[in-house]
C-alpha cells in the first residue's frame, strides 16, 4: 500500500490555546511524526484530526448565534 499523504493543506499556524494547527489539526508532535508513521498509525490519527475539526465547529456556531443575539 502507498503512503497515505500529509493531512496538510498549508495554512500552517499553531493555535496557542489548543496547541492545534488551525489547518489540519494536528499537534506539533504529530506533525514532527507524521513522516516517520506507518499507514496503521496515520489511519489511526485521521478520525482524531476530524473530531477535532468538528469541535471547532461546534465552537464556532456556538460564538456565531451569541454574537448574532446580541
Amino acid at each position: 500500500m502507498k503512503n497515505l499523504p500529509s493531512p496538510c493543506v498549508s495554512i500552517c499556524k499553531l493555535n496557542k490555546s489548543t496547541g492545534f494547527c488551525e489547518g489540519c489539526f494536528r499537534t506539533e508532535n504529530e506533525i514532527a511524526l507524521w513522516p516517520s508513521m506507518n499507514n496503521d498509525e496515520r489511519l489511526s490519527l485521521l478520525p482524531i484530526l476530524r473530531e477535532r475539526q468538528g469541535l471547532k465547529r461546534r465552537v464556532n456556531r456556538r460564538n456565531i448565534k451569541k454574537i448574532n443575539k446580541n
